[in-house]
């Protein structure tokens, strides 16, 4: 199955980006991707409407960041192709509105993500853990004061994730822009397009397949790294890293309580599973700086 690249979480002007719809989709549509979801700030709109007269196919998905504050912090969730607007009144706890988020989201037909856990180090593990019937984290997200990778004791959005997927839940992970910005130069405090997305791979290019193809786990989510293929076969996960420059690769496996079980050079990586690790997903690192993410596979799985 092909694969198709597409942006979770993006602003215009229709809450806090600086660019029309039509001018956000148009960006992506010209940067190497096949799909993106618009998701305003509490804010909702049909995309079938759009009629940009591009030179490929490009697929544009409805959605929202329910946008609350609970306990004095901020909560937020995307929802992914919901049938209308998502936004609630936020409950008294942080627990209680992430679990409304989803629970909206779920009964108006959407997706849920949990955006952003360390912004404003919102929330943690321990509030994730107590939610249910959800599983998109986005463990990457390129805007400003978000946090991702931890410090001073503090841990990263991606020790979280193993943290969730330590204690059995079965959680994906995304990377996104959070794109607010478009045509500024880096500077200050910006959240700019075209720096993490989701490669999905599905037999073709609708809301449905996408959709579906996040659903039950079959994307990587990056930086900068692109993989031209990835599969689980015979017992043994196989990664092709599509090379770039003269750029370097490192591939780490990792399983429960997040410790490192292999570590290979290069574009090619393979790990042969043992049968008694509870799951191992990879993460990939180039000498540039970028990262891309697999989804673990779970024991129970294979």
């Amino acid at each position: 199955m092909p694969w198709y690249r597409g942006n979770t979480h993006t602003h215009t002007t229709a809450s806090d980006g600086n660019v029309s719809t039509a001018e956000a989709v148009r960006w992506y549509a010209t940067h190497g991707y096949d799909w993106l979801v618009i998701t305003d700030h509490n804010r909702f709109g049909p995309t079938e409407s759009l009629d940009l007269d591009l030179d490929k196919p490009f697929l544009t998905i409805p959605g929202s960041e329910i946008s609350m504050r609970s306990e004095k912090l901020p909560v937020h969730l995307c929802a992914l192709n919901p049938r209308e607007n998502p936004a609630f009144t936020a409950m008294p706890t942080i627990i209680q509105t992430l679990q409304a988020g989803v629970d909206r989201t779920r009964s108006l037909g959407g997706i849920p993500i949990i955006n952003h856990p360390n912004w404003n180090w919102a929330f943690t593990d321990w509030h994730m853990a107590q939610v249910s019937d959800w599983n998109l984290l986005e463990i990457f997200n390129a805007s400003t004061d978000c946090n991702n990778f931890g410090a001073g004791g503090r841990p990263s959005v991606e020790d979280l994730w193993d943290s969730l997927l330590t204690r059995g839940m079965r959680v994906y992970a995304v990377a996104a822009d959070d794109s607010h910005e478009f045509g500024v130069d880096y500077v200050g405090h910006v959240s700019l397009p075209g720096l993490g997305w989701v490669t999905v791979r599905a037999d073709e290019l609708s809301t449905e397949a996408i959709l579906d193809g996040l659903q039950r786990g079959d994307f990587y989510a990056s930086t900068e790294i692109s993989l031209a293929e990835y599969e689980v076969v015979d017992g043994e996960i196989r990664i092709q890293i599509a090379q770039w420059d003269k750029y370097v690769y490192t591939t780490r496996f990792i399983g429960a309580g997040g410790r490192v079980l292999s570590e290979c050079y290069g574009v090619d990586a393979r790990y042969r599973l043992r049968g008694d690790e509870q799951y191992v997903r990879a993460r990939i690192h180039s000498s540039n700086g970028g990262f891309a993410w697999t989804q673990p596979v779970f024991r129970d799985d294979r």
